[in-house]
């Protein structure tokens, strides 16, 4: 009697607890999960751990982290300086994350970055410089370096002593976290110094490794247009869907470039220069123009630096290249290449070296500015400018232009 009633209670169990084992769908975490820390006030965000940071900050990359680009300038500063800049030019904040030891209140490491805002998202630029007890500073750079999407490395008017030893060791430190990985390095130099190039040279030699160098910029606005459009160059070749673009890819302008038909046709002139081509419209997806004559392109500068008039001519013979309406090509360039000549001598006999990267005169009724331009191998752009004009606006504009037609160059 009592083993049939113990044989009831063992099949009643049985009853209410054989139930099929189900196996939930795995959710991807949610944007506010992704969100690192809680925030405190509109630049600053908290976390607080009980491990130490590089272990918190691995197991919430292990989440999911969408891409982004990790920004160095090997201890000069320079990338501070830029996302400074860059925030005060796009109204994009700049945050620090402080990391926090739970219960205690005790800083242990702060980073910090700027998102820029997307169709779909944001983009996370973070800064390598970390502040943090040495170990840590080490473990949370290395993850970082590990995690990024892109790499891009500053320069500053006065690069730091022996260039080369600092560009192998942070080169050393890449290869630590990437060891058989392909990476994306930009290097954005801010003077065309030959020790500086001569290591991004010996740095394009790493294997697997993909190095890209901008022409030299001084402005937050350029350097912007050449890092954005270079990130959208790597979304494109990136798996659809995978890498987010910019969309928006200038600072202060944006060029007067029509958009592309779908037959070509003449376009109507220009500031008094006759378009015979028509680039493509810049769209947050970044395409490379439509080739374009040499006098279309004097055209989108004419009216992005309101100059009077421009002209284009070879270095090496004075021979015109391109010209705008009303410009005597002929003679601007005999002229432009007379004041370079005498610049040069200048030069020479104050030792300061023949080579001339730009000329300004100021004159009674206008400014002369010649300079070295990216529009064709050996060329000389000459502008000629109305008397009030802003001339580091227009450097500037010619900057961001050449940014934005002719990609940076790889490093080989």
């Amino acid at each position: 009697m009592a083993d049939r009633q113990d044989s009831d209670r063992r099949e009643a169990w049985d009853g209410h607890t054989q139930v099929a084992t189900q196996f939930l769908d795995e959710q991807p975490p949610s944007q506010d999960l992704r969100e690192l820390g809680k925030p405190v006030s509109p630049t600053l965000r908290e976390l607080f751990v009980v491990c130490d940071p590089s272990e918190a900050l691995r197991q919430h990359f292990e989440l999911g982290v969408s891409p982004f680009v990790l920004l160095h300038d090997l201890g000069t500063g320079a990338g501070r300086a830029f996302l400074q800049g860059l925030s005060e030019r796009s109204g994009w904040r700049l945050q620090t994350l402080s990391i926090r030891r739970q219960g205690f209140g005790t800083v242990l490491a702060s980073l910090s970055y700027l998102d820029c805002p997307l169709a779909t998202g944001k983009l996370r630029v973070y800064l390598s410089e970390v502040q943090a007890e040495p170990r840590e500073q080490v473990a949370l750079r290395r993850l970082l370096n590990a995690s990024a999407t892109a790499h891009v490395l500053m320069g500053a008017m006065q690069p730091p002593p022996d260039v080369a030893a600092n560009v192998a060791t942070w080169r050393d430190e890449l290869l630590s976290a990437h060891p058989h990985g392909r990476l994306a390095v930009l290097a954005l130099p801010h003077v065309r110094d030959p020790d500086w190039m001569m290591s991004l040279s010996a740095l394009a030699r790493t294997p697997r490794w993909q190095v890209e160098v901008g022409p030299a910029s001084q402005t937050v606005a350029a350097n912007w247009t050449l890092m954005a459009t270079y990130w959208n160059r790597l979304a494109q070749a990136a798996t659809p869907g995978s890498v987010p673009q910019i969309d928006r890819l200038t600072l202060s302008w944006t060029p007067e470039v029509p958009p592309a038909p779908r037959v070509p046709t003449p376009m109507p002139v220009v500031n008094g220069a006759s378009v015979t081509a028509a680039p493509r419209t810049l769209s947050g997806g970044f395409q490379p123009m439509a080739p374009l004559s040499l006098d279309a392109h004097l055209g989108v500068l004419l009216s992005q630096t309101g100059a009077l008039r421009a002209c284009l001519f070879a270095l090496a013979n004075q021979e015109v290249w391109a010209q705008t309406d009303g410009a005597d090509g002929v003679a601007m360039a005999e002229q432009g290449h007379a004041l370079l000549v005498a610049v040069g001598r200048i030069g020479h006999s104050l030792t300061l070296g023949r080579s001339v990267r730009e000329a300004h005169v100021s004159l009674g009724e206008a400014q002369v500015l010649l300079r070295a331009t990216r529009l064709r191998s050996g060329g000389v752009l000459m502008l000629i400018l109305p008397r009030d004009a802003d001339i580091a606006h227009v450097r500037e504009r010619l900057q961001q232009y050449e940014a934005l037609v002719l990609p940076t160059r790889a490093m080989t």
